[in-house]
């Protein structure tokens, strides 16, 4: 892509660059990877400015879900560590109490937006100067100008402690141009949020979703986010927003149901299949409940290093996917599974597995299927009397759960 000049956005900005995007959103999308559309662009725009509106008019599509509708104006790298829109929404709601905040790392405003939309009164700080114009200007897109004052400024020289109660962090992390996991490899590092947490009433800080449990401090309060099954962060809290309790905690949108420790760790529960299995959402894996997940469910594991549940109860619950057993036994190889599901009459097949050494996919190539026939799911898993296959069929809803 062509790097993004404060010339750039100001033309971006301009009656005849959103007359073009315009142009380019009501196109099919394979026309933005089209020469034609490129040369048919430098010719009216002039080369660069081309470029300016191909690059936006893909990162608008890549936007949807981050960001809400609108002649937005966006930066690659930005984009990309946005976080979706119904996440930052939910950390919106948490910090409403403290009325004004911080956003340090603000990006092109994602989490600008939504704490504005929220009701908060927003500091947003941004350090690279082309990522606040775009900032300035999506904020007056979406009329949330008046609630946010933009800063371009390095936030970690404490200019900013007095200017709220509480702050939001989202450091790059990107390392020699590769992302990191590491918060010490963060920009900022956690040293200087360690320090901000020192003179507001509460912080909370953006992590990776595989972010080291060993690096977060004793101290801070820590939640693995899901989105509709796949995990999107690590939140780190400090101060009046840490959760109570210790331990880390997973929390499951768009609903916002939370799994919390209440003790210590349930011992392990193992033993053969029963009627259901259930499947841990990723969030509840990375916080490590998923002994506690089980006792919940009045369900146990089929392998004590494997986190796959099963239980003889349909429970409904937010925090797993749950598919009804219909054949379970040790795994004695492909032609054993194609008798099953012949005698299914399956259709599509899935195959799924852990602590397996099993080429998944290319299993479920060469299972048969019958044409029309319901899809099924097969599990493989390690269990302590050897490799356990297990044929299962999705449950919608509340499916005969109790």
């Amino acid at each position: 892509m062509r790097a993004l000049t404060l010339e750039g956005v100001d033309y971006l900005a301009s009656p005849e660059a959103g007359e073009a995007l315009a142009a380019l959103a009501a196109g099919p999308a394979k026309s933005l990877d089209s020469l034609a559309t490129l040369e048919a662009l430098r010719r009216r725009h002039g080369p660069e400015r081309a470029a300016w509106l191909l690059d936006q008019a893909r990162l608008r599509r890549r936007a949807q879900g981050k960001f809400p509708p609108g002649p937005l104006l966006f930066e690659a790298e930005a984009l990309e560590m946005a976080s979706a829109r119904e996440v930052a929404a939910w950390r919106a709601r948490r910090l409403l109490p403290f009325g004004r905040v911080l956003d340090l790392g603000a990006g092109v405003g994602g989490d600008t937006l939504a704490l504005a939309a929220a009701g908060l009164e927003v500091v947003a700080v941004e350090r690279d100067p082309v990522r606040a114009a775009l900032l300035a200007h999506n904020l007056r897109v979406a009329g949330c100008a008046a609630r946010v004052e933009v800063c371009c400024a390095d936030w970690t020289g404490g200019a900013f402690d007095g200017a709220a109660r509480a702050a939001f962090v989202d450091p790059a992390r990107r390392r020699g141009g590769r992302r990191t996991v590491r918060l010490a490899d963060g920009t900022p590092p956690l040293s200087a949020v360690l320090a901000l947490a020192e003179h507001l009433d509460t912080v909370l800080f953006k992590a990776a979703p595989g972010v080291d449990r060993g690096e977060v401090p004793a101290g801070a309060g820590l939640e693995f986010v899901s989105l509709r099954g796949e995990l999107k962060e690590a939140l780190l809290s400090f101060g009046a927003a840490r959760p109570e309790g210790a331990g880390a905690r997973a929390v499951v949108l768009p609903g916002g149901e939370v799994l919390a420790p209440s003790g210590p760790e349930p011992p392990a529960r193992v033993a053969s299949p029963g009627a259901w299995l259930y499947e841990p959402d990723p969030a509840v894996l990375r916080a490590g409940q998923v002994r506690a997940l089980g006792a919940r469910l009045d369900a146990w594991q089929l392998d004590p290093e494997v986190a796959y549940l099963t239980g003889d109860r349909a429970v409904e619950t937010p925090f797993a996917r749950r598919w009804r057993v219909l054949r379970a036994g040790r795994f004695g190889g492909r032609k054993e599974l194609a008798r099953w599901l012949r005698a299914e009459g399956a259709g599509p097949v899935t195959v799924r597995g852990r602590g397996v050494p099993v080429d998944f996919e290319g299993l479920a190539r060469r299972l048969p299927r019958a044409r029309g026939g319901p899809p099924r799911t097969v599990f493989l898993s390690r269990s302590p009397a050897g490799p356990l296959a297990i044929l299962a069929a999705a449950c919608s809803g509340a499916e005969e759960a109790e």
